[in-house]
C-alpha cells in the first residue's frame, strides 16, 4: 500500500458521490488521508508533487462498505475451506488473508457478522488500521451467542421452552465480549433452518435476556447485532434497542411498524447473497425443513417493504462459506437491483452513504465530499449501467482506502 502522505489527484473521471444522485464530471484532489477537493478543475497550484490517476471516463466512487461479512469462516474467491475446523493460528492467518481479498474488490470498510475467534477480530481491526497489513476498515464482532450460552461453533438451537430463563449468562457473555474489545456483540435471536432443519422461525432467547443484554451493552459501549428469521425475534430485536437487524426474513406487520419506529437508529441487512449462495451454489439439493425456497419467497417480499417504511436496508450477504466466498460482496448490489427492486444507483447509495452510517462515520465516511476519508475506488465503465461489473476485480483501477492506494492503476 503506498504511503498515504503524498497527495493524489483523480482526473478525467465520473464522480458518483454516493448520494444516489447522477455521476457528475470532476477532478478530486486527495491529501493525506482525506478529499481536499472535488471541482471541474483542480488548480494546478495544489497539483504541486501530486500523483496523477488518469481515470480514462471511468467512474469514481466510494469504497464500499460490507454489513454482514465473515472473514473467519475461511473461504474467499482465491482459497476455500470447506471443513471450517483449521486450528486457531491458521484461521487468524485466513482472517487476514480474507480482508486483503476483500479490499482486492473494492470493500474498504466490513462490519462483522461474527467470528469464533474474537481476539483475532480485533487484532484484524488494529492491523488494517494501521495499515501493514491489508483490509477493510472494521467493526470487529464476538462470536454468535446462542440459547445457553454453549461454546462458539456449537449451534443447536433448542428453543426458549424447557429452559429457564438465564439473563445472568447473556449479561456474562456481552461482559466478556467486551473485555476482548469487539465492537459488536452478536446473538442469534432465532434459529437458522440452513444449519438446523425448521429452526429459523423458532425464538432462542426470553425477552429477560435480550433486555440484560441490552443493558450491559449500554454499560459497556458496544453494539448488538441481533440474527433474527422469525417475526417474534426481529420485535424482540427492535424493542431492545439492537443496532442491526440481520435476515428480518418473516418479519410480520406489526415488526414492519416497529422497524419503521426504529428506523432513525437501526439497519437492516437481509443477507441475499446467501440466500442465492444457498439456493444455486450450495452443491446439493436442500433437505426438507431447511425453508431455502421459502426464505428466499419471504425476503423478496419483506425488504420492498422495509424500503417504503424509510429502514435503511444495507448490503452484506453472509460472505466467507465455501459456497459464498469474500470477494463474491458485490453480488449483494445485483440482487438488490434483481430481488428487491432497486435501481443501480439506490443500491451503490445502500453500500457507501448508508455503509458510512452502518460504520458510524456517516459523517465523514461513504461520500466522495470535501472533508471526508479518502476511501475510493476508480471503476473502469459505468456502474449506474450495469451494477455487476463491481464484482469483477480487474475493473477496479483503483482502490484507495484512508489515502493510501491499496491498488493503482498499471
Amino acid at each position: 500500500m503506498s504511503n498515504h502522505g503524498e497527495a493524489t489527484v483523480f482526473t478525467d473521471v465520473q464522480v458518483f458521490d454516493g448520494t444516489g444522485s447522477d455521476p457528475f464530471p470532476a477532478e478530486v484532489l486527495v491529501e493525506g488521508n482525506r478529499i481536499t477537493k472535488v471541482a471541474d478543475r483542480i488548480p494546478l497550484a495544489r497539483l504541486t508533487r501530486a500523483r496523477v490517476i488518469d481515470g480514462g471516463g471511468g467512474t469514481l466512487i466510494p469504497g464500499l462498505v460490507d454489513a454482514h461479512t465473515h472473514l473467519g469462516f475461511g473461504s474467499t474467491t482465491e482459497h476455500t475451506s470447506r471443513r471450517r475446523d483449521e486450528p486457531d493460528e491458521e484461521k487468524a492467518l485466513l482472517v487476514a488473508h480474507a480482508g486483503r481479498v476483500m479490499l482486492d474488490h473494492g470493500f474498504t470498510s466490513a462490519y462483522s457478522g461474527g467470528n469464533r475467534l474474537p481476539r483475532t477480530e480485533v487484532a484484524a481491526r488494529k492491523a488494517f488500521a494501521e495499515g501493514w497489513m491489508p483490509g477493510p476498515r472494521y467493526k470487529a464482532a464476538s462470536w454468535e451467542g446462542t440459547a445457553g450460552m454453549r461454546e462458539p461453533g456449537v449451534y443447536t438451537f433448542p428453543g426458549t421452552e424447557g429452559r429457564p430463563s438465564d439473563p445472568r449468562s447473556v449479561s456474562r457473555f456481552v461482559d466478556e465480549m467486551a473485555d476482548v474489545g469487539v465492537d459488536i456483540v452478536k446473538l442469534s435471536l432465532s434459529g437458522e433452518s440452513a444449519v438446523v432443519q425448521g429452526t429459523s422461525r423458532i425464538v432462542q432467547f426470553t425477552d429477560e435476556e435480550v433486555a440484560a443484554a441490552a443493558a450491559t451493552a449500554r454499560a459497556r459501549g458496544v453494539w448488538l447485532t441481533a440474527h433474527a428469521h422469525a417475526a417474534e425475534s426481529v420485535k424482540m430485536a427492535v424493542r431492545h434497542g439492537i443496532r442491526a437487524v440481520y435476515h428480518c426474513t418473516f418479519a410480520d406487520e406489526e415488526a414492519l411498524d416497529l422497524l419503521a419506529a426504529a428506523r432513525d437508529r437501526l439497519f437492516v441487512a437481509p443477507t441475499p447473497g446467501i440466500i442465492h449462495a444457498n439456493l444455486y451454489e450450495a452443491g446439493s439439493e436442500p433437505e426438507p425443513g431447511m425453508e431455502v425456497e421459502a426464505t428466499a419467497k419471504a425476503v423478496r417480499q419483506v425488504v420492498p417493504e422495509l424500503v417504503s417504511r424509510g429502514i435503511r436496508v444495507v448490503p452484506g450477504g453472509d460472505y466467507g462459506f465455501a459456497w459464498n466466498p469474500v470477494g463474491r460482496n458485490a453480488r449483494d448490489l445485483e440482487l438488490f437491483v434483481d430481488w428487491f427492486g432497486f435501481t443501480p444507483a439506490e443500491a451503490l447509495r445502500a453500500a457507501t452513504y448508508l455503509g458510512g452510517q452502518v460504520m458510524d462515520m456517516g459523517g465523514e465516511l461513504g461520500l466522495v465530499r470535501e472533508g471526508f476519508l479518502a476511501d475510493l475506488v476508480l471503476v473502469d465503465g459505468d456502474p449506474l449501467d450495469d451494477i455487476r461489473i463491481l464484482q469483477h476485480a480487474d475493473r477496479l483501477t483503483a482502490v484507495m482506502k484512508d489515502g493510501a492506494l491499496h491498488k493503482a492503476p498499471a
